[in-house]
């Protein structure tokens, strides 16, 4: 027979799993899928593994496509040069630190359409918050500590906690 307190710890516990995949598949989709992955996401853990062996390149036109951005904006964004960039094709696999790197924005970006819907996220980007010292988040784009900060704006938006 299930107590009070195993069924609250199952419910947190499917609200978990609900969220992880949910978080999970947003990214995916943002990425481009199995499609241009070439790799099943259904968790955290094979964001994990695609961050630890790489993603293809083509990763970096169609997250660009999904959120909206010019490429060479998302391009600058990203801890490699351009020109570097254009020694891949779209199928060779980036650096796991770049690839690291797309994912937390394609998660970034999923929270941000989901909390503000995609036209306002895209406009609030590229304009300066006080809450973030009169700056544009995507100043801060460029460091996970940063992409750090700006998801926790948006959970204080989400929640109604305007600094």
């Amino acid at each position: 027979m299930l107590r009070r307190k195993n069924v609250v710890n199952l419910e947190t516990y499917f609200r978990y799993i609900n969220l992880e995949f949910m978080t999970a598949f947003m990214v995916n989709e943002r990425l481009g899928g199995y499609g241009v992955l070439k790799h099943t996401v259904k968790n955290d853990f094979d964001l994990a593994y695609l961050a630890q062996n790489g993603v293809p390149k083509a990763v970096i036109q169609h997250l660009a496509d999904s959120a909206g951005l010019d490429i060479k904006e998302l391009v600058s964004l990203l801890p490699v040069t351009p020109r570097n960039l254009l020694r891949y094709s779209d199928n060779d696999l980036l650096s796991n630190v770049v690839s690291d790197h797309l994912i937390s924005l394609a998660d970034l970006f999923a929270t941000g359409t989901k909390v503000l819907g995609k036209e306002y996220f895209l406009d609030w980007l590229h304009h300066e918050i006080q809450s973030l010292g009169n700056e544009k988040p995507i100043h801060f784009l460029r460091t996970h500590a940063g992409i750090d900060l700006i998801k926790t704006e948006l959970g204080r938006i989400e929640h109604g906690i305007f600094a």
